[in-house]
């Protein structure tokens, strides 16, 4: 008897840090279930590549250059109902998670989650399934860490500043968040630097003191 072969679950990416995705890409390729279609680095690309072929799911960075992951969110579910999105970042709050299910995200989870439960969640997701990650307790958010979308804007930081915020009160190094972020060290110190002008801090020593002050950790 011949034995039917499942269709493998077609997959888009969509991160402007192109060591990850490409991480992730190799990963997910070796599962003979999983099939790679697209990868993007920003919201505008990933929907030009929509407009060529829909996967079933796309995973999508937030925090991206040109038009970022939530507006990309917003603008996917609109003119592309059927694609399931699954939101990857390591910037997650319940705030976050809820404004995302909001807009019809079915699944958002942390860019630390193991490869194993990332198969288990993108075959869930295929089957119908939803999954927000619930907020570990070593990365609680507080609450002025929690109305994260006004303390962003009132700082004027980024996504990603706020990335390294947290991992700068958590007395991350450069090197160590250069590694967690996939990104090369000269852009941490560059974030660094932008983020101290912003905040009106002088070096490492006052951002660790500003996180701290604000109850980041």
């Amino acid at each position: 008897m011949d034995t039917i072969q499942q269709k493998p679950t077609t997959l888009m990416i969509a991160d402007d840090h192109k060591l990850f995705a490409e991480g992730l890409s190799a990963i997910l390729s070796e599962q003979l279930n999983f099939k790679i279609i697209g990868m993007a680095s920003n919201g505008k690309e990933i929907l030009h590549l929509l407009n060529t072929q829909i996967p079933d799911i796309l995973i999508l960075d937030l925090n991206m250059p040109v038009l970022d992951g939530e507006i990309a969110a917003e603008k996917i579910r609109q003119l592309f109902p059927a694609v399931k999105i699954m939101v990857l970042s390591m910037y997650y709050t319940a705030t976050l998670a809820a404004k995302l299910e909001g807009i019809g995200v079915m699944a958002f989870i942390q860019k630390d989650t193991d490869a194993e439960t990332l198969f288990k969640i993108i075959s869930g997701l295929q089957n119908g399934e939803k999954y927000f990650q619930k907020i570990k307790s070593d990365v609680q958010p507080s609450s002025v860490f929690n109305d994260s979308d006004h303390f962003q804007k009132s700082h004027n930081l980024t996504a990603r500043e706020m990335e390294i915020l947290k991992l700068i009160s958590n007395d991350y190094t450069s090197q160590q968040i250069a590694q967690k972020l996939f990104i090369a060290l000269n852009t941490v110190d560059t974030h660094r630097k932008n983020m101290a002008q912003k905040l009106n801090v002088t070096g490492k020593a006052g951002l660790l003191k500003f996180a701290l002050e604000n109850k980041l950790r």
